[in-house]
């Protein structure tokens, strides 16, 4: 009976250490798909966007149904924020890159338009 109970005991000891393991690496993905995310953004197509997105919110959806501690769930709450704020600020960037190019391009057309009316 005690060979059993330490058996139980053990393979309980295990699986805490591997569901804790199992938690870390996926906080560890998220981090790296965040820090990804805000070095470079301007690199990526829309293909690269909607599989990095998929990817985040899959280990979301799998760490939501997981029993989290309350630092866990803080940490997960945390990584979420810095993702969307990372999409969002490159998103940002890129549309100001794009509205200074456009701008810099209509002013060199009003001038030209302007020299044609001479």
């Amino acid at each position: 009976m005690k060979k059993i109970a330490i058996l139980f005991f053990a393979a309980f000891l295990g699986l805490s250490f591997v569901a804790c393991d199992t938690n870390t690496m996926a906080f560890k993905e998220m981090s790296n798909i965040c820090e990804d995310i805000e070095k470079n953004f301007s690199k990526y197509t829309e293909k690269d966007f909607e599989e990095i997105t998929t990817r985040f919110s899959e280990i979301e959806k799998k760490m939501e149904a997981r029993e989290l501690t309350d630092s866990e769930k803080k940490e997960l709450a945390n990584l979420k924020g810095r993702y969307y704020g990372a999409f969002t600020k490159g998103a940002i960037n890129s549309t100001k890159k794009e509205i200074k190019k456009i701008t810099g391009e209509l002013g060199s057309a009003v001038e030209g338009f302007i020299e044609g009316l001479k």
